[in-house]
């Protein structure tokens, strides 16, 4: 029991109305037809007919006094209130959930728990097939659900348990709104970082392939990779601390896409050498080291203090951590002059 809720708390809470008439189907109603945002198919997930959820959801606005649901163009949407609802009602659902579990292990051969990370796509391509093999290993009824890490409310779903963890570098910044405060973090690797650019790129000289001069490197178009579509990137910020600037002249989300629009045009990337070890060479692109010092690419985890005890997610948080041993031997030394 929560030591800050007293007895005089909990009879206040038997004997309030708003709670007395409660059924905690609606709770479980309610999260379903918030993922669905419809009738039909949070009727077909539950296993009652549509008619059934229909009641439930009447029920649903009688207790709240909110439509929680409306129409907008050819679909429904959550209204306000039942956006505020959300994290808290998944979050009783998940404590009342995890607290009838056995706490004391995890018994992965025998879960079929799914586990939701938040990765970059550079982590996913590098971390996630040796991750699927010791998940395969160990657990053969385990899922993994992998999902942007700049998805909206992450630190949010991070707190209800929406998302177990987070994979992200040390130099994203969580939007102001959402605070840290009770997210826990610890490097699972370091990479260097290094320019990407085609082989047979005309700024390239048959005596100089091995560095571009720094000079040289600001005259070229760049490609920036930056999920949020704003920068600067950290080499932005190191020419500007010489005086200097590059042009950039695409923005882009994802570093797969990257790597084959820079083998396809006279786009420099500057991105972590990681990146080499997905597809570099098969798409003929050099690697070269950075014409000015740059520091560390830091990947941390990240999860909320509240499940840090919790014995599914740190074995989920030791497997992470040991698939990355394995990606920082496979990056070493690419990308370093």
């Amino acid at each position: 029991m929560n030591p800050t809720i007293c007895s005089h708390d909990i009879m206040n809470m038997v004997h309030d109305p708003a709670l007395a008439n409660i059924d905690l189907n609606l709770f479980l109603a309610f999260d379903v037809l918030a993922q669905t945002l419809n009738v039909t198919r949070a009727a077909e997930r539950l296993g009652v007919t549509q008619s059934a959820m229909s009641h439930t959801l009447r029920r649903l606005r009688d207790v709240t006094a909110d439509p929680l649901l409306v129409r907008s163009g050819n679909g429904m949407v959550l209204t306000p209130r039942a956006e505020q609802l959300l994290v808290p009602v998944r979050s009783a659902l998940l404590i009342l959930q995890r607290g009838l579990a056995d706490p004391r292990e995890f018994r992965a051969r025998e879960s079929t728990r799914t586990f939701c990370v938040a990765t970059p796509d550079l982590f996913d391509a590098l971390a996630i097939p040796p991750l699927l093999e010791r998940v395969r290993e160990e657990a053969p009824s385990v899922d993994v659900q992998i999902t942007p890490v700049q998805t909206p409310q992450l630190v949010q779903k991070l707190e209800t348990g929406d998302v177990d963890v987070a994979v992200m570098p040390r130099a994203d910044t969580l939007p102001a709104q959402d605070s840290p405060a009770g997210l826990m973090r610890r490097t699972l690797f370091r990479d260097n970082y290094a320019c990407f650019i085609r082989a047979d790129h005309p700024a390239l000289s048959r005596r100089a392939r091995s560095r571009l001069r720094l000079q040289q490197y600001v005259k070229l178009s760049h490609a920036l990779i930056t999920p949020s579509g704003r920068g600067p990137g950290v080499m932005d910020v190191a020419l500007a601390e010489r005086g200097l600037r590059r042009r950039v002249a695409l923005r882009l989300p994802t570093f797969h896409s990257a790597l084959s629009i820079v083998a396809q045009t006279d786009l420099v990337l500057t991105a972590p050498a990681a990146l080499a070890a997905l597809c570099g060479a098969e798409l003929g692109l050099l690697v070269l080291p950075t014409p000015v010092p740059l520091p560390d690419h830091s990947i941390d985890l990240v999860w909320h203090s509240r499940f840090d005890a919790d014995p599914a997610g740190a074995w989920l948080r030791e497997r992470l951590r040991e698939v990355s041993t394995h990606v920082q031997r496979r990056i070493q030394g690419v990308g370093r002059a």
